[in-house]
């Protein structure tokens, strides 16, 4: 079977959690009297409730993301008694950053010819996470758990992804940090990998 495309989970794949950045806003938000402590408290409960949307796939559009995030800001402005300005527009992968090595694997993927996905258990803001951080151009399809209505390990998650990208099993690469995840796209076909960001990856066959 030649390989003919490739399938990433997205996150410790392809994004990290760029805890910097959520430091900074912390420390930003909080100057408006609640404290960096407060302010790191609740930017955490926001992640908390971003993570239960995704677990009870809860979130299934975009425009359900934007009510969500709205809500959050306001939540958090109120408390915090900063501007909502410093908040509105804000999205979780605005704390996240590129893994080491992202780039150049999406670029060698495309470079073979590969058609690539990305399959993550998420918000249905998928494409537009990797866009912000650049990668998006190099990725011809996105599938987000929340927008899917299933989630891996799920075995009808992947074999969705396959259905769309009209590859069989054998001839698609998939790489996840997950061993899980891994082990059930095994069962399924495919040629599943565990991902360290940054290690070289097998492109042979």
């Amino acid at each position: 079977w030649a390989m003919r495309g490739a399938l990433l989970d997205r996150d410790g794949v392809l994004l990290l959690l760029d805890e910097e950045a959520l430091y900074r806003k912390a420390l930003e938000l909080g100057a408006y009297g609640a404290g960096k402590e407060r302010a790191l408290a609740l930017l955490a409960r926001v992640v908390r409730r971003v993570n239960e949307a995704v677990r009870t796939l809860s979130v299934r559009t975009l425009e359900e993301e934007e009510a969500l995030f709205q809500t959050l800001a306001e939540e958090v402005a109120r408390e915090l008694r900063s501007p909502l300005s410093k908040l509105r527009g804000l999205r979780y992968y605005h704390f996240m950053r590129p893994a080491p090595g992202a780039l150049d694997l999406l670029k060698s993927l495309k470079a073979r010819g590969l058609k690539v996905g990305v399959l993550s258990n998420t918000l249905p803001s998928l494409k537009e996470s990797l866009v912000h951080h650049g990668l998006g151009e190099y990725v011809d399809r996105f599938y987000a758990s929340c927008a899917l209505g299933l989630a891996k390990p799920d075995p009808k998650a992947f074999l969705l992804a396959l259905q769309d990208l009209a590859l069989p099993p054998p001839e698609v690469l998939y790489l996840d940090d997950d061993p899980e995840n891994v082990r059930v796209a095994r069962t399924l076909g495919l040629r599943a990998e565990v991902y360290v960001p940054d290690q070289p990856v097998s492109l042979e066959g």
